[in-house]
C-alpha cells in the first residue's frame, strides 16, 4: 500500500472503496431502464453503447449520470465507513483525483438479462458521483445517539444515509422532533420510512424555529380542503361534461385523493407519535 499522510489514508482508503464499487459494476434499476426504453425506444445492447460513446448525443449525459447516480445500496455500502472518518469539504478533491487516476473501466448489467457491457468511466460521472456522497455532512450527536438506542438495526444505516442526503444543518427543534419520533414511532418497515421521508421534506418548506405541530396541522387542514374540492368536482363531472364545467368557470383540481389520503394519515402517525395525546386533528375540532 502507498504511503500517505495520516490525515490523506482515509481519503486514500474511501477511494479504494468506490473503486471496487466501480470494478463490480452495476445493474440498472427499473427506473433507469424506464428511462432508457422511453427515450431511446428499447434500444439494443450495441445500440446503447454506441448512445454511451457518443458525446455529441444530447441526451448522452443525462443517460450517464443516471448509471452513475449512488443510490441508496451503494450509500448503505458506505456509510459505516464515513460516520467513523472526520471527512472536510476539501477531501473530495483528493478522493477524485485518487479515482481519476485509476481510469476505471465498469460493466453497467441488464435486470434479468445475461447482457452487459463495459466501458471507461468518464471523469465527470467520477466527479458526480464522490460529490452526491455528501462525504463531508454530519449528524447532530444527540441525533445519531437517538438513532442508534431507539431504531432497529436493519433500518438504522438507511436512515442515516436519508438524513446525510437531506440537509447539511437542523436547528435544534428539528433535531428533538426527529429524536422523539425515532424513539415513539412503531410501524412497519416500509411505513416508517414513508413517515420519515414525509418529514424531511416538509422540514425543507418551514423555517428552522417553528413550533413545528403548528405547520404540521395547517398541511392536513390544507390536503383535507383539497380533497374535499377533488370529491365535489368528482361529483359535478357525474352529472355534467368537462366542457360544461369548464365553460361555467368550474376550476379543476389538480390532487391526488390517494395522495392527499395517505399523507393525511402519515401526518397522523407521526403527530401521535411525537406529541400523544397532546394532538388533536383539525378535523376533531
Amino acid at each position: 500500500m502507498q504511503k500517505f499522510k495520516s490525515d490523506d489514508k482515509k481519503c486514500f482508503l474511501l477511494a479504494e472503496k468506490i473503486e471496487q464499487i466501480f470494478r463490480d459494476g452495476f445493474v440498472l434499476s427499473s427506473d433507469v431502464m424506464h428511462y432508457i426504453d422511453s427515450t431511446f425506444s428499447n434500444p439494443s445492447i450495441n445500440e446503447l453503447e454506441e448512445i454511451i460513446n457518443d458525446e455529441h448525443n444530447c441526451e448522452r449525459d443525462s443517460l450517464v449520470e443516471l448509471l452513475f447516480f449512488p443510490d441508496e445500496s451503494v450509500q448503505i455500502e458506505l456509510e459505516e465507513f464515513l460516520e467513523s472518518k472526520d471527512f472536510k469539504k476539501e477531501d473530495e478533491e483528493k478522493v477524485i483525483n485518487y479515482i481519476l487516476n485509476k481510469k476505471l473501466v465498469t460493466t453497467i448489467r441488464f435486470p434479468e438479462s445475461k447482457d452487459s457491457l463495459k466501458f471507461f468511466v468518464p471523469k465527470s460521472s467520477a466527479i458526480q458521483f464522490i460529490s452526491r456522497l455528501n462525504l463531508s455532512r454530519k449528524l447532530n450527536k444527540r441525533l445519531l445517539k437517538a438513532i442508534n438506542k431507539f431504531v432497529s438495526d436493519k433500518r438504522r444505516t438507511p436512515v442515516k444515509v436519508r438524513l446525510r442526503n437531506a440537509m447539511t444543518v437542523l436547528s435544534e427543534n428539528k433535531i428533538k422532533f426527529l429524536c422523539s419520533f425515532f424513539e415513539k414511532i412503531k410501524v412497519e418497515e416500509n411505513y416508517f420510512f414513508k413517515c420519515l421521508d414525509f418529514i424531511l421534506d416538509f422540514f425543507d418548506g418551514i423555517k428552522d424555529d417553528i413550533n413545528i405541530q403548528q405547520p404540521l396541522v395547517e398541511r392536513k387542514r390544507s390536503l383535507f380542503q383539497n380533497l374535499q374540492k377533488a370529491v365535489k368536482f368528482e361529483e359535478l363531472l357525474n352529472k355534467n361534461n368537462l366542457e360544461e364545467l369548464i365553460s361555467r368557470g368550474v376550476r379543476i383540481p389538480h390532487i391526488s385523493k390517494e395522495d392527499a389520503m395517505n399523507n393525511i394519515v402519515i401526518i397522523d402517525t407521526i403527530t401521535l407519535a411525537v406529541y400523544g395525546e397532546q394532538y388533536s386533528s383539525p378535523l376533531e375540532r
